[in-house]
């Protein structure tokens, strides 16, 4: 795949519903063009082979850069759906203005409808009509079964678990994403505790319990014991609680 192909994909995006909406999808579409434009889009092996994408500003050769081993190992009619998934994705990194954890949160949301879009009714690829010698042409669609990690994010997002699934990974779990202060502000966000998953609340109660300070546990709703309350009365929460009751003692 070349530069060429990278335009493609960002034409693809261009011309789908999910892009038509609006909203943050113009701003990255926008932001897009202009990395495009400065040749600030490129392929780049990465330094872990899991690793698809990245953004970084102002980094020597292009910032948003894709992962050109992940590319080259799918199917060819599927390369260009998967070269754009990426490129949103990491656009969505390059227009947000987000702390890290909102901006993953951010930047999982939009690929994931125009996902949906790609594995559903496609997107016509408005960059090879009339068709180009070597590049696919007519409706650009995915199979399903070759994105598990997308359908999966699908679900999840469907059953507001998709911050769920990002803890999941252990990358996004360090105090650069998350700390206990964003524990607290997102207690009661995406249906609340009774809706996270078990290994979220064992990360929430970890730290926390490294944190002790008397707001966790003072008059904010009792939120070490709204943690008990959907936790299944676990020793650790228990535990936690009468540490952070005692920190509040004279």
């Amino acid at each position: 795949m070349d530069q060429s192909d990278i335009s493609d994909a960002i034409v693809l995006f261009q011309f789908s519903q999910t892009a038509r909406v609006g909203g943050r999808a113009s701003d990255v579409l926008r932001r897009l063009w202009n990395l495009f434009k400065s040749n600030e889009i490129g392929f780049r092996i990465q330094a872990k082979k899991s690793t698809r994408g990245s953004f970084t500003a102002g980094q020597a050769g292009p910032d948003l850069e894709v992962n050109p081993q992940y590319i080259d190992a799918l199917p060819a009619k599927e390369r260009l759906a998967a070269l754009s998934l990426v490129i949103v994705h990491e656009g969505v990194h390059a227009a947000v203005q987000f702390a890290d954890l909102y901006s993953e949160i951010a930047a999982r949301m939009l690929p994931i409808q125009y996902y949906r879009e790609l594995s559903g009714p496609g997107v016509f690829n408005e960059a090879d009509d009339p068709p180009r010698p070597g590049k696919q042409y007519g409706i650009i669609r995915i199979m399903p079964g070759r994105f598990p990690e997308f359908r999966a994010q699908s679900d999840a997002l469907g059953k507001d678990q998709l911050i769920d699934y990002i803890l999941s990974n252990s990358t996004y779990t360090t105090p650069q994403y998350i700390t206990a202060q964003w524990i607290i502000d997102n207690l009661q966000s995406w249906r609340g505790l009774k809706n996270r998953w078990p290994s979220t609340k064992g990360l929430y109660i970890r730290i926390l319990a490294k944190k002790f300070d008397p707001y966790y546990s003072g008059s904010s709703g009792n939120r070490v014991g709204d943690l008990e309350d959907h936790s299944g009365g676990s020793m650790h929460v228990r535990t936690l609680r009468r540490r952070y009751s005692s920190s509040r003692r004279p």
